[in-house]
């Protein structure tokens, strides 16, 4: 059943078999992050943060053909506040952190395109699937800006620092196929089959000791060294200054007029 429907995202409880699904749902946007989604996905995860008896495991996924093409550039381009893109991110660090410390292991289904932020939301999960039309892009950089809400801090502890350096410095994008060889993703679907999969896995993980599940993951990403928050509040640093200049201001007007940047290093 719909637990909990907001502008931009939906909730969906399988309360028989203890998990939930987050479904992004601005598919007319490609589910691009705007600050009213940030802000949904928020309150969506407070909800399967008090729902912990009923929800013990999350599935993240995208409504129609993408998981997420990232940020919503015609928002910000449309803003006349200089920190706008700051403060989205401030907005979006809240629903990582909460990701992060749910006891409900997360289970990203990555259906279609996944470039960007949507690519910190799925490096931030737990577990991550795709189907064989999933592809994989930073994205960032390609508008002169760089990486935050997390991505950073998981992508190169995933992949490993030489291909992630490959996905900012050379604008690589995973195939489905490359995901997997990377162990990006555990498995690869098709299509039509990757939220069934998917929902196999969580009831899986919905019968486990989820307590247990809990504490072992906040281990996992505590012995980094570097504690994610303070990570988060370095990507917001950098991501303030990259934001302010020539060239993510050349990025993102490239990006909207689909046309090749023309970078100066300024």
């Amino acid at each position: 059943m719909i637990y909990l429907k907001l502008d931009t995202i939906e909730l969906e409880l399988f309360e028989e078999n203890n998990f939930a699904i987050l479904h992004l749902n601005r598919p007319d946007n490609l589910n691009a992050l705007n600050t009213q989604m940030a802000e949904d996905i928020t309150i969506g995860l407070q909800e399967v943060s008090k729902q912990s008896n009923k929800i013990r495991s999350l599935i993240i996924t995208g409504k129609g053909k993408t998981f997420s093409a990232g940020g919503d550039l015609a928002e910000f381009k449309s803003s006349d506040d200089p920190d706008f893109l700051y403060k989205l991110a401030g907005k979006f660090h809240k629903a990582i952190k909460l990701l992060k410390h749910l006891n409900a292991p997360s289970i990203a289904a990555v259906n279609g395109a996944c470039y960007g932020v949507g690519l910190s939301l799925v490096s931030a999960c737990d577990l991550r699937f795709c189907s064989q039309s999933a592809r994989f892009s930073v994205a960032f950089t390609n508008v002169g800006l760089s990486p935050d809400s997390s991505l950073t801090f998981h992508l190169p502890k995933i992949i490993g620092l030489s291909l992630a350096n490959e996905m900012v410095l050379l604008n690589k994008t995973l195939t489905a196929n490359e995901a997997k060889q990377a162990q990006l993703v555990s498995e690869i679907t098709s299509n039509d089959q990757l939220l069934e999969r998917v929902k196999q896995v969580a009831i899986k993980i919905s019968s486990g000791p989820t307590i247990a599940y809990g504490s072992t993951k906040r281990l996992f990403f505590r012995s980094y060294g570097n504690w994610l928050n303070e990570h988060l509040e370095d990507e917001l640093k950098n991501l303030k200054l990259t934001s302010t200049t020539m060239d993510s201001q050349e990025g993102m007007s490239a990006f909207l007029e689909k046309r090749k940047p023309y970078f100066q290093g300024k």
